[in-house]
């Protein structure tokens, strides 16, 4: 997976601020795994199941796209909290 940036610290710093079209063939691929296309990543239809669960309850392959991705246990699960604090 050579083809994926480079990412450091949080991982949603980098992607939040890429449009579906930023991200090269594999990293779509990879976040096709985790249910993103380009209508989702672009906010015109709602977010992937995957963007609500948290690590443990991803799939292996789930878990493999986000770790390509960068993220780990803690830095998918920190999304995550901080999506249903703004929800509160």
């Amino acid at each position: 997976m050579s083809d994926v940036r480079a990412v450091a610290g949080n991982p949603s710093e980098v992607w939040d601020d890429l449009s579906w079209d930023d991200l090269n063939q594999t990293e779509q691929q990879l976040w096709g795994n985790l249910g993103w296309d380009a209508d989702s990543w672009e906010e015109e239809t709602d977010p992937p199941a995957s963007s609500e669960k948290y690590w443990e309850d991803l799939s292996g392959s789930e878990r493999q796209s986000a770790e390509a991705l960068g993220y780990t246990q803690a830095t998918w699960d920190e999304e995550d909290d901080e999506e249903e604090e703004d929800e509160e």
